[in-house]
């Protein structure tokens, strides 16, 4: 059996998940992989990936807020729709889709079963959010986005058999969780002007910034600057006192596995971050709108109520796998069964 395994690089949470299962399910089948997005610098799959597409990506302001006209005309749509048209999905018996659209589309043209495999899976079975009427267009881009016929969500709370609990990095799982004297914080959508402004006024604290706009680490009084490695940020992460972060659900899942205090900060308009944010807040996170010097006083009231939250349930990456290959197995049965009704 062929898999083809395409992955979406905007953030680092679709990659750190998709790395979990790929290394079981290459253990089962054999597994190609396509990326589309950005270049990434927190995980490498060189030795397994046949293409990296540029696909579609979400561009931000310095203010963290989603820039759609800079999204609009920075994409290049003639592009992707070459791409979606050229992938050669056809090679593979599935494909198993993390919100990547080139693939996504490419078997939905031409019929390849594809079965999607990511949060945002979960965010479309959620009945409740289907009921609100103003999230009517916003779903329907997530949809649409990377559109597959079945699939597989993952989310905070269980809420149907086909969504499966977080899946955490094995390195954050066997890492020794301690607290030492500072805070990690981790908004990719900042600049680093804009971060280095608002921690300065926390002179007590000890605050470890990690940033993608970080090209060598440095440190600013009580503010060490970070460069995103992956070692590194699970080291600090398992060791700080509390997370401030944005509302990516790798990264809030992982807090949430060691018990720390969280902060989170969605990003403006990006509805799956405040979709996520409102289940933490529920679970007794605490959300800030944004990065304002208004809103200073609410990290204060943080900083001086640290209440760790935590969750218990966590997905096995053995059995997501088992579960997807036996549904496949079961498809092809079936079909096979209606294919013979009609003969």
């Amino acid at each position: 059996m062929k898999i083809l395994y395409a992955i979406q690089t905007t953030g680092n949470g679709h990659l750190t998940r998709s790395k979990e299962i790929i290394s079981i399910l290459e253990k089962r089948v054999d597994v190609d992989v396509v990326l589309s997005g950005p270049k990434n610098k927190l995980l490498n799959f060189e030795n397994k990936v046949i293409n990296h597409y540029k696909g579609l990506t979400l561009y931000y302001t310095k203010k963290g807020q989603i820039n759609w006209i800079k999204t609009f005309f920075k994409n290049n749509f003639i592009r992707a729709i070459i791409d979606i048209i050229q992938c050669d999905t056809k090679a593979y018996d599935l494909v198993i889709n993390d919100f990547e659209p080139i693939t996504a589309w490419s078997c939905y043209l031409k019929n390849r079963k594809c079965f999607a495999l990511s949060n945002q899976y979960a965010i479309l079975s959620d009945k409740k959010l289907r009921k609100k009427t103003k999230h009517k267009w916003t779903l329907l881009f997530l949809k649409y986005f990377a559109p597959t016929k079945e699939g597989y969500g993952f989310h905070f709370v269980k809420h149907k058999k086909n969504i499966f609990h977080p899946i955490i990095r094995r390195e954050v799982i066997k890492t020794k969780i301690s607290k030492k004297d500072y805070f990690l914080v981790y908004l990719p959508n900042y600049s680093i002007e804009k971060l280095i402004h608002f921690f300065s006024y926390f002179k007590n604290y000890n605050w470890m910034i990690f940033s993608p706009h970080v090209e060598n680490s440095s440190t600013l009084n009580n503010i060490r600057l970070e460069k995103i490695n992956e070692k590194k940020f699970i080291k600090t992460l398992v060791n700080s006192k509390g997370v401030i972060s944005s509302s990516g659900f790798s990264t809030l899942s992982e807090v949430l596995y060691l018990n720390k205090p969280l902060l989170t900060i969605p990003i403006n308009s990006h509805f799956e971050q405040i979709y996520n944010s409102s289940i933490i807040e529920r679970l007794g996170g605490t959300v800030l709108s944004e990065l304002s010097l208004n809103n200073t006083y609410l990290l204060q009231n943080w900083l001086d109520n640290l209440v760790p939250i935590g969750i218990k349930n966590l997905s096995n990456s053995k059995e997501v796998v088992d579960r997807i290959l036996i549904d496949y197995i079961k498809s092809l049965y079936d079909f096979n069964k209606a294919f013979v009704k009609t003969v």
